[in-house]
C-alpha cells in the first residue's frame, strides 16, 4: 500500500477514536481470518470517495463478533432437504433463516464465527451491492446514513447460511420510481409500488416445504425474518421489533418495523388491547443491556447483546424507582420488573441499583409488575406488585386482611372482543317449547337478554308444564357451544332426536355449532327446571365438575384462598381487599391472568 493510502486509512481512524476499539477487539478476536477483514479495510482506503464504505465496513466488522452460522444436528438435515427439493432462490433463503432460527432456540448449535470465516470478497461485493441499491432507491433521501448502516447493510438476518443473496435478488425498479434530477419519492410513497412490482412469491408446494411451513408460517416471529429479509432485498429499511411477554395475556408478539426518519408508521400491539411493558428492536449493531462484573446470575434474554430498547419510541413512558421493603444481598447489581405471562412471573425489564433503589426507565405503563432480583437462579421478590398507572403513579398492592369481602367470579381469563360478537349474536334468541312436532302454538319459555352475558339460564317457575319438543331461535346466526336441559332432580336430559348440530350437546365446552334453528325431541313430555345456553367461548369461565384454586399475592408470595368445585357457572370466595389475584382452573385448561377486585361494587379487573 502506497504512503497515501497508509495516511489515508490513519486519518479515518483517527477521526474515529472512540470506535477503533471495537475495532481493533473483533481483528483480534479474527484470529486468522484477521487478514481477510483488513483486505476489505484496506480496499475501500485506496481511494477517498469510498470513504463512507470505509465506514461502512468498519460498522460491519467492529459488530461481527457474536454473529454465526449455526450448524449441526438437524440443521444440516433440513438444508440438505431445502437444497435438493427446491429450487428457487428465495424459496431457500427464507427457509433456511427459519431452520436456523428454530433450531437454535433452547439449543447450542456448532456456531461457524462470522469474525473467524468471512471473505474480504464476500465482504467487499455485500458492501458494493448494498451501496448500489441505497444510491439508486427512490427514497434515497428519506434513508439517514446510520438508518442505512443499521438497517440496510447487515448481510445477514439471523444465523442462516451466508451467501450473496443481494446478487440474487435484484428489484427492477418500475421506470415511475426510478431515481431524476426532477423527483424523489418518499418512502411511503415508492414503497408501495416496489413491493406490487416485486411480490414476495415463495413456493409452498413440495413435501418437505409444506412440512416445514406447517411448523413456521404462521407464527408471527418467522413471518417477520421472513418479511426483514425480503424488505432489505427491496432496499427497504425495516428491523423487527417485538416483546416477549405480554403483560396482559400469554405469548409475546413480534412486526417489521419500517425505519423512516421523516415519519413512523402506526404501531398494531398484535392482540387487542395489549400493553407492552418494554418493545425491544434486534439489530446487528452490538448493544449492551447491562454490564455485570462477577459472577451474578442473569436471564438469558438480557444477555443478547443484539437487542435494542426501543420503548419510548411507541408509547409514553415512565422511569421508576422501587425501594426494596426486605434485604436485598450487597453483591445484587441488577434488578427486575416482572410482568405475568404463562402462568408464571416473567423478567421484562433490567433496572440497576441506586442509591438503595431499584432503577428502571423507560417502562410502559397500565401494567401490574414484580420487582425482583436473582439469588443465584432463584427468582426473589423484594415488594409488592404494583400498578404503574398512565400518570406514571405507582400503586402497590398490599393485601388488607383485616378487610375482607365476597367476591362472585365467573371466569379466569379476560373477556375479549371476539368473547362478546358470540354472545351478542344471542341477543333476543328465544327458547320455545311445544308437545305439537309441528310447533304450531309454541310456548315461548325464555327470551335472552340484550345485554351479552358468560352464559345465559332460565329456571324454577317459568319452565312449568311439560313438554316433548322444544327449538332454539336466535335473532341470527349463532355460534352456541353448550345447550343443557336438566330435571327437577338435576338431572341432564339427552334428546331423542336433534336437527343438527351434535356439538352443542356433547359435552365440550371447546366445540361449538353454528346453527340458525335446531330443535329437539325428547321422545315424550318432560318436566325441565332449568335450561342453560352457552355461547361459543375460550373455555375460561367456570365450570360445573371442575376444580378451582384462588390466590393473593402475599408478603410471601402467593397464597391460597382454598380448592372449591364449581357447581355452576360462577364461584364465591372471601379475600381480602387491595390485592392481586390469581384463580387458576386445576382441571384444565392454560389461560389464567391475574386481577384485581374494586370493594365497592365486586368488579373484577384482569391486568
Amino acid at each position: 500500500m502506497g504512503l497515501l493510502r497508509y495516511l489515508f486509512l490513519l486519518v479515518l481512524l483517527c477521526t474515529c477514536s472512540r470506535s477503533f476499539s471495537p475495532l481493533e477487539e473483533a481483528l483480534v478476536l479474527a484470529g486468522e481470518n484477521r487478514k481477510e477483514l483488513e483486505k476489505v479495510l484496506e480496499h475501500y482506503a485506496q481511494n477517498p470517495a469510498d470513504s463512507v464504505k470505509w465506514q461502512a465496513a468498519r460498522f460491519l466488522i467492529e459488530n461481527m463478533p457474536g454473529h454465526y452460522t449455526a450448524e449441526g444436528g438437524l440443521i444440516d438435515v433440513y438444508r440438505n432437504r431445502i437444497d435438493r427439493d427446491s429450487a428457487d432462490f428465495l424459496t431457500k433463503k427464507i427457509l433456511d433463516i427459519w431452520v436456523s432460527h428454530y433450531f437454535t432456540q433452547g439449543r447450542e448449535p456448532v456456531k461457524k464465527e462470522d469474525v473467524q470465516h468471512v471473505t474480504a470478497d464476500y465482504l467487499i461485493r455485500h458492501i458494493d451491492a448494498c451501496f448500489e441499491i441505497y444510491e439508486g432507491a427512490p427514497w434515497y433521501e428519506d434513508v439517514t446514513r446510520e438508518d442505512f448502516f443499521h438497517y440496510l447493510l447487515p448481510y445477514r438476518v439471523s444465523c442462516e447460511r451466508l451467501d450473496l443473496w443481494r446478487d440474487s435478488l435484484r428489484p427492477v425498479l418500475p421506470e415511475k420510481y426510478r431515481i431524476s434530477s426532477d423527483v424523489q419519492y418518499s418512502m411511503q410513497e415508492a414503497r408501495k409500488c416496489l413491493q406490487a412490482a416485486c411480490p414476495l412469491v415463495i413456493d409452498f408446494s413440495d413435501t418437505l416445504l409444506v412440512e416445514l411451513t406447517k411448523r413456521f408460517r404462521f407464527e408471527c416471529l418467522y413471518l417477520n425474518l421472513q418479511e426483514v429479509f425480503y424488505k432489505r432485498a427491496l432496499g427497504i429499511p425495516v428491523a423487527i421489533d417485538y416483546f416477549p411477554h405480554y403483560p396482559n395475556r400469554n405469548g409475546g408478539h413480534y412486526w417489521t418495523e419500517y425505519i423512516n426518519s421523516r415519519k413512523r408508521e402506526p404501531f398494531v400491539y398484535g392482540a387487542p388491547q395489549s400493553r407492552p411493558a418494554k418493545i425491544f428492536r434486534e439489530t446487528y449493531v452490538i448493544n449492551r443491556m447491562f454490564s455485570s462484573h462477577g459472577k451474578e446470575y442473569v436471564p438469558e434474554f438480557f444477555k443478547n447483546p443484539f437487542i435494542l430498547d426501543v420503548t419510548d419510541e411507541y408509547l409514553y413512558t415512565h422511569d421508576v424507582c422501587i425501594v426494596p421493603r426486605n434485604d436485598v444481598p450487597a453483591n445484587s447489581q441488577h434488578a427486575y420488573l416482572c410482568v405475568f405471562n404463562n402462568l408464571k412471573w416473567q423478567p421484562a425489564a433490567i433496572g440497576i441499583w441506586q442509591k438503595g433503589k431499584a432503577c428502571f426507565d423507560k417502562m410502559g405503563a397500565g401494567i401490574v409488575y414484580l420487582p425482583v432480583y436473582y439469588e443465584q437462579e432463584q427468582m426473589r421478590a423484594f415488594n409488592y406488585p404494583f400498578v404503574l398507572k398512565n400518570s406514571g403513579e405507582i400503586k402497590y398492592l398490599i393485601p388488607d386482611t383485616n378487610r375482607m369481602f365476597t367476591v362472585k367470579l365467573e371466569r379466569k381469563y379476560p373477556y375479549d372482543e371476539l368473547q362478546y360478537e358470540y354472545s351478542s349474536c344471542l341477543t333476543a334468541c328465544c327458547i320455545e317449547a311445544s308437545n305439537d312436532k309441528n310447533f304450531a302454538f309454541p310456548d315461548t319459555i325464555f327470551r335472552f337478554p340484550a345485554q351479552n352475558h358468560y352464559y345465559f339460564m332460565v329456571e324454577n317457575e317459568k319452565l312449568a308444564g311439560a313438554y316433548r319438543y322444544w327449538r332454539m331461535v336466535p335473532s341470527e346466526r349463532a355460534y352456541i357451544a353448550e345447550l343443557l336441559f336438566c330435571t327437577p332432580q338435576g338431572k341432564r336430559l339427552e334428546p331423542f332426536y336433534i336437527s343438527k348440530q351434535d356439538r352443542a350437546f356433547d359435552g365440550n365446552i371447546l366445540t361449538s355449532a353454528f346453527l340458525d334453528t335446531v330443535w329437539m325431541d325428547f321422545g315424550k313430555p318432560e318436566l325441565v327446571s332449568r335450561v342453560v345456553c352457552l355461547p361459543r367461548s375460550d373455555g375460561n369461565g367456570i365450570y360445573p365438575g371442575n376444580e378451582y384454586e384462588l390466590f393473593y399475592y402475599s408478603e410471601v408470595g402467593w397464597c391460597s384462598l382454598g380448592r372449591k368445585e364449581a357447581t355452576g357457572y360462577s364461584l364465591d370466595y372471601e379475600i381480602p381487599a387491595n390485592a392481586l389475584y390469581w384463580l387458576r382452573n386445576r382441571t384444565t385448561g392454560i389461560e389464567e391472568r391475574v386481577f384485581t377486585v374494586n370493594p365497592i361494587d365486586g368488579q373484577v379487573r384482569f391486568w
